[in-house]
């Protein structure tokens, strides 16, 4: 009696352990495959927002009418918090517009009333643009690198604009609201990433192009699941996030090899571009891409399967001379297009923040520069989100309110 009782008792955990091994069994290869342990990374330029659990927010952007769960960084680098937490705001605010300088390399801010037409003509046109969610693939192709002119374009608005919009904020403000993606695109802003395999549904509705990211290792389960759901507007993905530092994607460059080949590389047999991991600006950055291609053909894996359509950036740091060298020595290094996914005038190494005219300087003088390199396919700054969590507050697109910055009015009108 007492064996069976205590058999009786056990049932329950035997069944939850058949069913978390019968759950494992539907995880992609890649899934189960760890990245190797590493030594703390160089905080050169430390990264300035996490992402890890961006996925899981945009996930519930049609079900949780208030914005909670999004995650960013903390002012010391290091450190997350969840919204709704206690957090002290920065006393600078971004809402109040930047005189430029006379300088002829300086553009002037946007009048209110300049930015206000934009918006309005945006909203008013989401109802002409609507995109449909077809997830239907495009007819499978070589699955050799292929080499184009320009980035390809899945979207109706602004097409052929390299400027993007970095959305952290979901799905869930709509037309009339201020935070409306669609206050965020005038005539220059043609396509958005989450941080994630999730797509923003107003946001594709008003004609922007999609780009899903696969952040990282946890992320592979999302990425199966949403690609069923992606509009028609996807032509290019983007692959992990900042695999060079810790606290985010961190991962070894060889243990991220089987992630590309298992869950990225199909993309591309859809005709789907595909985007090299995005470092931090810090000296093991493009190491680590570099690392990365050689470990995937050392892995017996053909060249061209193992290099990027385009490869992303980012890069924070306080100079117009040495963010402009930065870019074109990793453009010479990879020989490939490159993508600006990520930028801020801000100081990680403990020198002096930019003012607001040097935060306006940098971003007015940096958009004109990528325009003019026809090997940078797109640029997109950072960040349209109300709370910069410690990043310096002048690069923010968007007021606390949810409304657009006079940064972010120049960005949408004449970036």
């Amino acid at each position: 009696m007492i064996a069976i009782a205590s058999l009786i008792n056990i049932l329950p955990t035997l069944a939850l352990l058949g069913a978390a091994l019968s759950g494992v069994e539907q995880v992609p290869t890649a899934l189960a495959h760890g990245p190797a342990a590493r030594s703390p990374k160089d905080v050169y330029h430390r990264h300035l927002a996490s992402r890890q659990k961006v996925a899981d927010v945009v996930s519930r952007r049609s079900t949780t009418p208030a914005k909670k769960g999004l995650i960013r960084r903390q002012a010391d680098g290091k450190k997350c918090r969840v919204r709704g937490e206690s957090y002290t705001a920065p006393a600078a605010a971004s809402s109040s517009a930047v005189t430029a300088t006379s300088s002829s390399a300086v553009a002037a801010a946007p009048t209110d009333a300049a930015i206000n037409a934009i918006v309005t003509d945006a909203s008013s046109s989401s109802a002409d643009q609507q995109q449909t969610s077809s997830s239907a693939a495009p007819a499978e192709t070589s699955s050799a690198a292929v080499t184009y002119s320009g980035a390809v374009s899945g979207g109706s608005t602004n097409v052929g604009s390299k400027l993007g919009i970095a959305w952290p904020n979901g799905d869930w403000a709509t037309e009339g609201q201020p935070d409306y993606v669609g206050n965020y695109i005038g005539n220059k802003a043609s396509w958005y990433y989450t941080w994630s395999p999730f797509t923003v549904g107003s946001a594709d509705k008003v004609g922007l192009e999609a780009v899903p990211m696969l952040w990282g290792p946890k992320h592979v389960g999302d990425w199966y699941a949403q690609q069923g759901s992606w509009p028609s507007t996807v032509k290019n993905v983007l692959f992990f996030n900042e695999p060079n530092q810790k606290g985010q994607c961190d991962v070894a460059a060889a243990d991220a090899v089987g992630y590309w080949i298992n869950d990225f590389l199909p993309m591309r047999a859809k005709g789907i571009r595909l985007g090299a991991a995005a470092p931090t600006n810090a000296p093991d950055g493009l190491v680590w891409v570099q690392d990365f291609i050689k470990a995937c053909v050392d892995q017996g894996h053909s060249k061209a399967d193992c290099t990027p359509d385009f490869y992303p950036i980012h890069y924070y740091d306080t100079s117009v001379a040495r963010f402009q060298q930065y870019v074109t020595d990793y453009h010479n290094a990879v020989g490939g297009n490159i993508w600006v996914t990520e930028y801020a005038c801000q100081d990680y190494n403990g020198g002096a923040q930019c003012s607001p005219q040097d935060t306006w300087n940098f971003h007015t003088q940096m958009a004109g520069w990528f325009e003019q390199q026809s090997y940078i396919e797109r640029f997109s700054p950072f960040g349209v989100m109300k709370d910069m969590q410690g990043v310096n507050q002048d690069n923010a697109l968007m007021n606390p309110d949810g409304s657009i910055t006079s940064l972010g009015g120049w960005y949408i009108t004449s970036a």
